[in-house]
């Protein structure tokens, strides 16, 4: 994919590929040295202007930090300076929270957050910016890094295209990712897609990443990682971190992270589970994996057959953030017996006063699974009566739980 990058009062715009290595003048003609590289202060959002050139002097070891309001010319051309270099205040050290251009940015990776992706950079776009010269682009084309070899002349069919990205779309990976700006961007998108980078990244940048997003995110994201580099990421976290990520996860999503650990770290993360969901975790270890039993969710919202329609909806209203979504009601009587089941649409038409028993299609009508099920089973049973939903009952039909076809898919597309 090839992003636009509307830019407004430029006049070139260089790569720094073919700037870095130029000879840096001052306003005298004398050359200086070489520029080894630019520094920046990236911010999220924003392109980001040039702020220092690092310089290593001629016939010596020495680099010098100019800064960039100092700069007459900045292009493939030249590299000038506006002033003498003896007028020049230089910077001792690298400030704070600069990066590197060429050190730190060329050859790694970054975060694509409008393609959802992690990728590598070949090449830098370098313009003018409502008069400031700044990074304005990626470049991740094969053609970007023949650029950076000096081997463009292969390409002689002019075959290759660049492909850059807006740097406002993207976020630095430097060692570990800068988690404030991340977070903030990242939790835009959808939790698949962010497992998806989170599955890019190394294990440590990966790690970092779950970590610097709220509990719930966090826990979203870590569902949707494959199981294998779920492992992994466990391995990676101390048991207080595992902790927080899994107490957000739903029931059925924990059960099957438990079941593919090691026994130490299962034990070790079912010592932070609380009580309440403890008893639900171990419901569901009974089953196996590939059951309608280890399939199904126990986070489904029933009512009793006696209470209304309004009342259900206001149960809804209530209760509405304690799931991912909700499609059906689920009518349990007092001794967990299944009765029926309500569709949101149902209720919405259904007269307010109306008890749940009269509006409620009848269980018996109804296809049902057992917890035995293969997922055969489950996935022929959905297919047949097109359903998004299945309650599982036991054999005296006590409500036990419900199996989506979310839960059937990823056990048949693992790795979509």
């Amino acid at each position: 994919m090839v992003y636009t990058i509307v830019i407004t009062n430029y006049f070139f715009m260089p790569y720094l590929s073919r700037i870095i290595n130029s000879a840096v003048s001052d306003s005298s003609d004398e050359i200086i040295g070489k520029l080894e590289d630019v520094l920046i202060k990236p911010e999220a959002g924003e392109y980001s202007p040039l702020e220092y050139l690092v310089v290593k002097k001629r016939r010596s070891k020495k680099r010098v930090i100019i800064p960039y309001e100092a700069v007459e010319n900045f292009s493939k051309e030249e590299v000038s300076l506006r002033v003498l270099f003896s007028k020049i205040n230089f910077l001792e050290h690298v400030p704070e929270n600069y990066v590197r251009l060429y050190r730190d940015v060329l050859d790694h990776q970054i975060v694509d957050l409008s393609g959802a992706r992690v990728v590598r950079v070949n090449d830098l776009r370098i313009g003018d910016f409502e008069g400031k010269m700044s990074v304005l682009g990626i470049d991740i084309s094969t053609r970007g890094l023949l650029r950076r070899l000096g081997l463009t002349w292969i390409d002689i069919f002019n075959l290759l295209k660049v492909n850059l990205i807006d740097w406002r779309k993207a976020q630095l990976v430097k060692g570990e990712l800068k988690l404030d700006s991340v977070s903030k961007d990242l939790t835009k998108l959808h939790p698949a897609d962010i497992a998806n980078i989170v599955e890019d990244l190394s294990l440590k940048q990966g790690s970092n990443l779950v970590l610097s997003l709220d509990k719930t995110t966090a826990a979203q994201v870590f569902e949707e990682i494959e199981p294998e580099i779920q492992k992994s990421l466990i391995a990676n976290l101390s048991p207080e971190h595992a902790a927080r990520i899994s107490e957000r996860m739903s029931i059925d999503e924990l059960v099957d992270l438990i079941h593919s650990l090691p026994e130490h770290q299962s034990k070790q993360l079912l010592g932070f589970v609380e009580q309440d969901r403890m008893k639900k975790v171990h419901k569901l270890l009974k089953y196996g994996d590939n059951t309608a039993g280890g399939l199904m969710s126990l986070e489904y919202l029933g009512c009793l057959p006696t209470e209304t329609v309004a009342e259900a909806i206001d149960k809804i209203k209530k209760l509405s953030d304690n799931f991912r979504s909700i499609n059906y009601v689920y009518i349990i009587d007092e001794n967990g017996r299944y009765k029926g089941v309500a569709s949101l649409r149902r209720l919405l038409i259904a007269d307010p006063s109306a008890q749940l028993n009269k509006v409620m299609k009848r269980s018996h009508l109804l296809p049902v699974l057992h917890p035995h099920h293969s997922v055969k089973s489950v996935a022929h049973m959905m297919t047949k009566y097109n359903l998004n939903t299945v309650a599982v009952l036991d054999k005296e039909k006590n409500f036990l739980g419900v199996v989506t076809v979310d839960d059937v898919m990823r056990v048949l597309l693992p790795n979509a």
